[in-house]
Order: C-alpha cells, then structure tokens, then sequence
C-alpha cells in the first residue's frame, strides 16, 4: 500500500467517468479499472466518490458510486440529431448539485467538461485526466482557454503531452505525465504455465488494433515455424462478442490459413480482466500489439511486461515509452519485418528470456498501481499546495 499523504482535513474527490463506461470490472474499460486500483490504496487520504450512469451488476468496484435518475433523459437527448450536443451538459447539470461542494473534481478523457462546470459556478480544484488524444486538434487559442480553467492536467505517456505541448506553454505548466498501471498480484509470471511458440494479442477487436495485420503476419511465419499457435483474445466491445464485418473478414483470412491443417489460429471472445486476462499472458511465448494507430500507452503491454512476456510493439504512439529496451518495436504494415522478428523471438528462446526478465523489472518500477498511486498523492498535494498560496 502506498503511504499515502494525509490531507487536513481530507480532501473529497468527485470522480467523473468519461461517456457511459461502467464502474464495474466485467464491462468497465481502462478509466474505471486506473480509478479503483488508485483511489482504493488512497481511502486513507481522500474521501472519493465516482460519479457515471447506473450499474445493474451486482459486482461493482468496491468505492462508493452515484448516479442521477436523469440518466434516462440523457439516453433519449442523445438520440436526437440536433439535441444530442446538450447531452454532456444536462447530465453534468443534473449531477451538480452533488458536484459542487467536492474539493477535487477529477474529469476523465472529456476535456469539453471543465469550461462546463465552471460556466455552473464550480469553484473547487479541476483535474483533467487524459488517456486518448483528446486535445490533438485544439487551437493554440483554446488550449490557452482551458489552461485558465482547469488547475492540473495529467497525460498518460510523452506521446500524449507531445501531440498539444508546442501550442501551449500555459497548458504545459499545468501538466504532469502519470503512467497506468498494472495489478501485479493478478499479473505475474509463472515459468510453469508457459507454452512453446504461442504469439498472443489481446484487446479489442477491430481494424485499429491491427487484428488482421497480425493474421497476416502469421501466415508468414508459418513459413518458419509451422507449429506455431496465434491466440486471438478479446472482442468487439467490453463484454460484447459481435461478429461484425471486420471480425468476420480476420475470421474468413484464419479459415484459409488453417484449411489444411497448417497453423492453430484460437479466438477466445470476450475474457473478465482480472480472472481469466492473467494466465493468457502468462502461458504466451509472445505478445504482439500491432495497433494501427498511436496507442497513447497500451495498457496490455504493461500487463504482458509484468507475466515477464516479451511484447512485439508497433513502432507508433506510446508503445515505445511501455516498452522502453524491453521489447521489439516493428511496423505492423510490413508484413515482412513483422513476421521477421516474431519468427527471430520464437527461434530464441534464451532472448525470450532475457527481454522477459527485463520487462517484468520494468513494469514494476514503472507500472505497479502502488507506484502509480504514490506519484497521484503526490501530484493531489501538489495541487492543494498550489491552490492554497
């Protein structure tokens, strides 16, 4: 547990969940799982509530969680061509009153939000906190704007505070990087588990993971090592496996490969995070993220990184920073380099092993929650400091 710094008297901390992603481990995605492994290892230094739409499961993170029956409302607004764009600001209305006497209000991936609640007379701290790329296409002019307005700004990875900085120097002065983490009690590694020759992706299935760039890729290593075995983890969306037409064109390309028995290609659907997510990566030999587009961090290299699985990167976004000299960085649409250092990795074993060894020391100096809980602590004090001088 971190040792967390007490605040005098605690701060209270309004959470605020970006769209209708769900404060539950099932279906919940990347934000709901960053806010419970932090703020639960802090509950001895801040007083915190999340605020998102209703949970009808009964297992739900265990911090305290609010809604407002004005959910209803916003699901019809948002299916109104010309009222959807209020949305956003009659849900935030409906929360306010239960908003407006938190300390801290930590708004994630919606940066539109904080000239809102400010416009609602909000005059407590405003943390953003951004995991996608969000602000890549603000003007330096209004990027200046919401440096007015909000009083930290947390990115997830350089990539990300490198796509607004050199439009905004005000911005960067309010800006800290804090990476995500990972819950190295799930994700470890056992030596015993580990199959031979197993490449593995997981995440969600569609064209901008580089899903079909992977299969191709595949194919091609069949070529050197014919008994090698592709897992295809994840699906469409968090608990949802569609059989859309991207998924049914990557299914069709496998079908071919493996036709004539050549190949052992697996797609395992939908997987829950902490119970059946862990031991995929530990028995894989590889881990391949092939993303298409630049991740702003990629969080499941950092839980491959931790089962001591080395992790063959695409070369964009923030996989490298994950990653640092622990993995291979390739270009996913260069089928041939792609499938060349896969093929490279699967041929040695005792490199397997090194760069193994070497990301699981790097993933818990950089990435285990309970750092990443003691660098927030730090960066709320920080920002009570400031606010009280």
């Amino acid at each position: 547990m971190p040792r967390a710094r007490r605040f005098s008297p605690p701060l209270s901390v309004g959470v605020l969940l970006s769209g209708r992603e769900q404060f539950i481990p099932y279906y919940g995605g990347a934000l709901a799982r960053w806010t419970y492994e932090v703020y639960s290892r802090l509950q001895d230094a801040v007083r915190v509530t999340v605020f998102g739409f209703p949970i009808n499961q009964p297992h739900t993170y265990p911090l305290p969680h609010e809604t407002t029956g004005h959910w209803r409302t916003c699901q019809v607004v948002s299916c109104i061509p010309l009222a959807r764009r209020y949305e956003e600001k009659l849900w935030l209305r409906a929360l306010f009153p239960r908003l407006r006497h938190r300390d801290v209000l930590h708004i994630h991936n919606r940066p539109q939000w904080v000239r809102i609640l400010r416009s609602f007379g909000y005059h407590g701290a405003l943390v953003l906190h951004l995991q996608n790329n969000h602000l890549g296409h603000w003007s330096a002019p209004m990027l200046d704007e919401l440096a007015r307005d909000v009083d930290r700004l947390a990115v997830c990875s350089r990539f990300l505070f490198d796509t607004f900085a050199p439009r905004s120097q005000a911005l960067c002065d309010k800006t800290e990087i804090i990476f995500n983490g990972v819950n190295t009690a799930l994700f470890f590694p056992r030596e015993e588990f580990r199959e031979a020759k197993t490449i593995l992706f997981a995440g969600r299935f569609a064209a901008e993971k580089g899903v079909l760039q992977l299969v191709r890729a595949y194919k091609r290593v069949l070529r050197v090592h014919e008994d090698a075995r592709l897992v295809i983890a994840g699906s469409f969306g968090f608990g949802r496996d569609e059989e859309t037409s991207y998924v049914q064109q990557v299914r069709a390309l496998a079908d071919r490969i493996t036709r004539n028995g050549k190949g052992d290609i697996r797609f395992t659907g939908y997987l829950h995070h902490d119970q059946e997510l862990p031991s995929w990566f530990q028995r894989a030999t590889i881990f391949c993220c092939p993303s298409l587009f630049p991740e702003p961090f990629g969080l499941v290299n950092a839980e491959a990184m931790a089962c001591a699985t080395p992790v063959v990167g695409a070369n964009r976004g923030g996989i490298p920073q994950v990653l640092g000299d622990t993995g291979r960085l390739v270009d996913p649409e260069n089928a041939g380099q792609f499938a060349g250092t896969v093929s490279e990795l699967l041929s040695n074993a005792a490199e397997c092993r090194r760069l193994g060894r070497a990301a699981l020391i790097r993933a818990r100096q950089f990435f285990d929650w309970s750092e990443v809980s003691e660098e927030w602590i730090a960066f709320l004090h920080h920002l009570s400091l400031h606010r009280s001088t």
